[in-house]
């Protein structure tokens, strides 16, 4: 039988905890412990209703429940398998990509999809604080991890502080090192960020974001923009942050006032 190990004991149906909720402790547990490994099947309904003695209506409840919590994913036709562990990102301390991705135990890589001098437009101009008739630099990044694509960051920058960043991006991939643009910053552009002003939305993939990131149209997608700014409140970086939903998720620590 794939996926599930076969347990030690059959399910006590005298317990208080319902059937589906001990299965479901089972099968989570198997998993946290690494027995059944991440895109690896897990047994069929009706394999588990032989094993463990139960309904497929029992069994159908505890899958349920762990595809809701993010545990499992169905493939039509093809059953029902592990998800991968998610990017559990922090949002009080900023965190490098390379050592979020470290942390999930994937090999982390930064490949540059592009960068050009453009015009800026009426909102960017506004939110790096320079004149409209100014041109910018535009900076995008796919971070992967075990070369799955996590996220897209897309960077703008006022032109002279982009050129720079745009030479230390090429010197890190050459390097075949993981970055973000916040590794950039240092002795190359003699500034370096000290805030960052945030927002976070929840949006869908259309069809450019799909290929990109390899994800079905309209999958979930977490956006996060940053501007980076100096000490003295200074913008050098306007940045879209693109996270594959189904990779990531951020936890912070709140105060009750």
């Amino acid at each position: 039988m794939s996926g599930l190990v076969r347990p030690p004991a059959l399910l006590n149906p005298k317990e208080s905890t319902p059937l589906y909720k001990q299965l479901l402790d089972v099968v989570r547990r198997q998993i946290e412990e690494g027995k059944i490994k991440p895109n690896q099947p897990i047994p069929s309904e009706r394999s588990l209703c032989k094993e463990y003695r139960i309904s497929r209506i029992t069994v159908r409840q505890s899958i349920s429940e762990l595809i809701n919590e993010g545990l499992l994913y169905k493939k039509q036709g093809k059953g029902t398998f592990v998800c991968p562990k998610k990017v559990n990102q922090g949002l009080v301390r900023f965190v490098s990509f390379a050592r979020t991705v470290l942390e999930l135990g994937l090999k982390p890589t930064t490949k540059i999809l592009g960068d050009g001098v453009l015009p800026a437009d009426v909102q960017i101009a506004k939110l790096l604080d320079i004149p409209l008739t100014s041109q910018i630099l535009k900076l995008s990044l796919l971070g992967m991890g075990d070369h799955e694509p996590l996220v897209l960051y897309e960077s703008y920058f006022p032109l002279a502080l982009g050129k720079k960043i745009s030479m230390e991006a090429t010197r890190w991939e050459r390097k075949r090192l993981p970055f973000s643009t916040y590794d950039l910053y240092g002795k190359t552009t003699s500034v370096s960020p000290r805030f960052l002003v945030q927002t976070f939305e929840a949006m869908t993939a259309d069809d450019r974001l799909a290929f990109t990131m390899k994800v079905k149209k309209g999958a979930p997608i977490f956006m996060i923009t940053s501007i980076f700014q100096t000490a003295d409140h200074r913008p050098l970086e306007f940045r879209t942050a693109l996270y594959r939903g189904d990779r990531y998720k951020f936890h912070i620590t709140r105060e009750f006032s």
